[in-house]
């Protein structure tokens, strides 16, 4: 099996990099039209949506928070801990630090599924769920969209992520 995911993933990734950061421009170069940068961010979007899913939460920040981890619990998943991210942020000095924590948990044996399934050639998941409130206040949940991971590679591998992938939405569901 080729490393199609993880060439995928990091083609998406250099993508955006280079979009967020564009070269000095010289004197000589025309800056983009507002309808260009428009454009180019517009296709950002796209490559950071292949790349994540982010869901509206019903529920309020903590609530979230719980329901996540409670339902995660539930199915059996392995949850390491739940880690503060805003208080990290304050705690180095950020005045405006987002309120964002972060929930350490995965399918049990998911990962050791994966590395047997892909034969060592794939990463393992980062398993993690992110729970922030987004400029308007809205609670949301950000993860690492693994049922695109799982159209991009093929055979066993395919397989377990897309049962990781369902695995999740059914862990989602608790904040829909």
């Amino acid at each position: 099996m080729k490393l199609q995911c993880v060439a995928i993933l990091v083609l998406a990734i250099a993508a955006v990099a280079a979009q967020a950061q564009p070269p000095a421009q010289s004197a000589a170069q025309p800056q983009p039209t507002p309808q260009q940068m428009q454009e180019a961010m517009q296709r950002q979007m796209q490559m950071l949506a292949a790349l994540f899913d982010v869901r509206d939460s019903r529920l309020g920040f903590e609530e979230t928070v719980s329901a996540l981890r409670t339902a995660a619990e539930k199915r059996g998943w392995v949850v390491e801990k739940v880690e503060d991210i805003q208080a990290t942020m304050k705690a180095q000095g950020a005045k405006d630090a987002p309120r964002m924590k972060v929930i350490f948990a995965c399918p049990k044996d998911a990962n050791e599924q994966l590395n047997r399934a892909s034969q060592g050639k794939l990463p393992p998941l980062p398993c993690r769920l992110t729970v922030f409130e987004n400029k308007e206040g809205k609670t949301q949940v950000m993860r690492m969209n693994t049922g695109n991971m799982a159209r991009a590679v093929q055979g066993d591998a395919a397989n377990v992520l897309a049962q990781v992938a369902s695995e999740e939405e059914a862990v989602l569901k608790a904040i829909q």
